[in-house]
C-alpha cells in the first residue's frame, strides 16, 4: 500500500471540509436587505397567514442552518445568506459567488413564496443543474412553515 498518495488526499479533503460553513464576505453588502419591517404571521399573506413560524424555525434550523444565515450581520456560507431573500432577484445575494448557472439563468426581480414553495419541494426538479444539494421538504405543512417564518425573519 502505498501511504504517500494518502497524505495529499488526506489533505485535500481537510481543506474542502474546512470551507464548509466558512463565511464569505459581510452581508452588509447584499442588495435587498430590506428596509420595510418585518410583518408579524397575521399579515401574510393565506396560507402563510396558517402558518407556525415557530415550526419554521425548528424546520429551518435543521434542515437549512448548516447552509444558511438568516442574519444581515452575518456573511454567506456553503450557500448564500437569506436575509431579504423576498426583495431581491435569484442569484442575487451580493457577493456570494458560488451560483450555478441555472440560477444565475432564472429569471424574475424577486423570489416570491409559490416559486420558493417549488424550490423547497425538490430543488433538483426545480432547477436542473442547481448547485444546492438538498433532498427537498416533502411535507406541504412543513414547507409552508419554513416559508412563512423566512416571510418574517428575512426582513429582520
Amino acid at each position: 500500500m502505498r501511504t504517500g498518495y494518502l497524505i495529499p488526499a488526506f489533505l485535500a479533503a481537510a481543506a474542502l471540509l474546512a470551507a464548509c460553513g466558512g463565511e464569505t464576505g459581510p452581508a452588509a453588502e447584499l442588495p435587498g436587505t430590506p428596509a420595510a419591517p418585518a410583518p408579524t404571521v397575521e399579515e401574510l399573506p393565506p396560507p402563510y397567514s396558517e402558518a407556525n413560524p415557530e415550526a419554521g424555525k425548528q424546520a429551518f434550523g435543521k434542515k437549512c442552518g448548516s447552509c444558511h444565515y438568516l442574519d444581515r450581520k452575518k456573511g454567506h456560507m456553503v450557500g448564500p445568506n437569506l436575509n431579504g431573500v423576498f426583495e431581491r432577484g435569484p442569484a442575487g445575494a451580493g457577493n456570494y459567488g458560488s451560483y450555478s448557472a441555472a440560477l444565475k439563468a432564472l429569471p424574475g426581480d424577486t423570489w416570491d413564496p409559490a416559486a420558493l414553495d417549488q424550490w423547497l419541494a425538490n430543488p433538483r426538479a426545480f432547477l436542473p443543474g442547481s448547485n444546492m444539494f438538498f433532498n427537498g421538504i416533502a411535507d406541504a405543512n412543513e414547507r409552508r412553515d419554513v416559508i412563512a417564518y423566512l416571510m418574517i425573519e428575512s426582513r429582520k
